[in-house]
């Protein structure tokens, strides 16, 4: 619970220390007089947003630090240890407003994201401020509520968690249907493009062998002549071949031998020599006879090389780069087959997304209805007296499955009927503003009951109430105060009259400042403070007895 709550130089509170108990301690004072910034200074060490404004005018800066003694087995002790901040079951909160900056977060000592604050804060204390009941003419504040009291945070998780996968499915669905005109527009255009080119096979191997071919054909003439001319040169002009050459200086060497042995080895460099110049002419002979002059040939190889030529012109690029825009047109048409493919792929994705969303919207459904059904009984039992009998308070749920939100497929309504035989209407149609007060506080009760935080803080929410339905909501309160600490700022006497301790909020103005101060009252001041309730400005001596008689003393 809290114990202590230490607040400088916020709003018009200068300094002011308070040490807090158990049970219900009750706020009250003067209108103005700060009763609520005590509360709003607390909201800030749980998390809420820090706004410059709040400093005091003659500070540099605010801070406020709260204290707490927390029990090692409760949620917000599981907590700090989980994150590595526990302190043997202290716990301190504290922040700190900048004038020129951003606010300091700090959990026992060590700085912290308003984040983890904020998500530690809850975990200690539950505030019901004094506008919950306009917040609950909002569908969405109705549905957020019945979820608190429902407690099924794993039911929520799953549905958001399936919710997002669901959305990003969706959008990726709808983006390949976005595209698939276009895909198929393109696809066509591929189709006939490939096609043309795998007619034609303008792979690398086979240009390379039809550029070959088509050069021994282009060259076929020429080389026929320079085998002729070879062929006289070596063999076939008798008086100047150089087979003849060869002969005739090789019989010279034989004769020569016969005189001198030495030349031996040039007769057998000349035979040899003969021999090679054998195996030459048979080579030319044979490469003159397989040689093939066919113009009708060259002819057909130059239409199928002109054809290459005409699809590189076509396409853009050159004859070399072909082959490689051939390749990437058969990748880029499997590509649009692989998008077809992923889109229907995605198609049974996103319906078994979608069924899995329905069936775990379909458990929070059935959750939410269950606690809408004990919620409403218990609101319409509570309000019987709060001066409201014969009221009735329905809770409508209303599932629309084609609504895939992250909170589920349902939206809430509350109907009241505030007076027998009154049909059911909307809460924001037929409650009076006092109405309204009482099923909001009513509502706030109960749910208050549900909740595992040690604190909870009513700030005014007894507004446009009083009389006898006043002392039921401090009998509720008081009640309430036995299971957990419970504070209360209010302008109701019987309601502050049912407080365990008694805080006033006073208010102190200077030539050029105004401070606001918190005083626990003993019990003679406490009378005085419910009498000024009672009886305003000019307090008597009835309106004193009536205030101890209010407090039983």
């Amino acid at each position: 619970m809290l114990s202590r709550i230490e607040i400088r130089n916020f709003a018009i509170i200068q300094c002011l220390d308070l040490d807090w108990s158990s049970g219900m301690t009750v706020i009250t004072g003067e209108t103005g007089a700060g009763k609520s910034i005590v509360i709003d200074a607390l909201g800030l060490t749980l998390g809420e947003r820090a706004d410059q404004a709040v400093i005091y005018p003659q500070a540099k800066q605010a801070e406020v630090t709260a204290l707490f003694d927390l029990d090692e087995n409760s949620y917000a002790s599981q907590w700090l240890v989980e994150q590595g901040l526990d302190e043997e079951g202290e716990c301190i909160l504290r922040r700190v407003v900048v004038r020129e900056g951003r606010s300091k977060c700090f959990i026992n000592g060590r700085s912290v994201t308003q984040s983890q604050l904020k998500s530690l804060g809850s975990l200690l204390i539950d505030i019901h401020g004094q506008h919950a009941h306009q917040s609950l003419l909002k569908s969405k504040e109705q549905l957020n509520l019945l979820d608190r009291y429902a407690a099924h945070p794993d039911l929520l998780n799953a549905v958001k968690k399936s919710a997002h996968t669901l959305k990003q499915l969706q959008q990726r669905k709808l983006t390949l249907e976005d595209e698939k005109q276009a895909r198929d527009a393109k696809r066509d255009l591929l189709i006939y493009q490939v096609e043309e080119l795998n007619e034609a096979n303008p792979e690398q191997a086979t240009l390379d062998s039809l550029e070959q071919e088509h050069k021994q054909a282009a060259t076929s003439q020429e080389r026929l002549q320079l085998v002729e001319e070879s062929a006289q040169w070596l063999h076939e002009n008798d008086s100047s071949s150089a087979l003849s050459a060869v002969a005739r200086v090789n019989d010279q060497i034989a004769q020569l031998k016969t005189m001198d042995e030495g030349v031996d080895n040039l007769n057998e460099i000349l035979i040899q020599v003969e021999s090679l110049l054998q195996e030459a002419k048979a080579e030319l002979s044979d490469y003159r006879n397989n040689l093939n002059c066919d113009p009708e040939k060259l002819y057909e190889l130059d239409q199928q090389l002109g054809q290459f030529h005409d699809l590189a012109r076509k396409h853009h690029v050159s004859l070399e780069q072909l082959p490689a825009h051939f390749k990437s047109l058969q990748e880029e048409l499997e590509q649009l087959e692989a998008d077809d493919n992923e889109l229907d792929k995605i198609e049974l994705e996103y319906q078994k997304a979608l069924n899995d969303y329905l069936k775990k919207s379909g458990k929070l459904t059935k959750s939410r209805q269950k606690t809408a059904n004990k919620l409403q009984r218990l609101v319409t039992e509570k309000i019987q007296g709060l001066a409201m009998e014969g009221g009735k308070l329905e809770i409508q749920l209303t599932s629309t499955e084609n609504t895939h939100s992250s909170v589920g497929v349902d939206s809430v309504d509350f109907l009241v009927s505030a007076n027998p035989g009154q049909p059911l209407q909307p809460l924001n149609k037929v409650a009076s503003g006092g109405e309204l007060s009482r099923i909001s506080l009513a509502i706030s009760v109960i749910t208050a009951e549900q909740q595992l935080v040690p604190s909870i803080i009513f700030d005014e929410v007894d507004v446009g109430i009083g009389g006898g339905t006043a002392e039921t909501v401090g009998n509720l309160l008081n009640q309430l105060a036995q299971k957990r600490q419970v504070i209360c700022v209010t302008h109701q006497p019987q309601v502050a009259a049912c407080g365990d301790n008694h805080l006033v909020a006073s208010k102190t103005k200077q030539l050029n400042s105004t401070t606001t101060k918190m005083t626990l009252l003993d019990e003679q001041q406490r009378i005085d403070e419910i009498g000024r309730m009672l009886g305003g400005l000019v307090v008597s001596e009835k309106t004193l007895l009536h205030a101890k008689e209010m407090l039983g003393v």
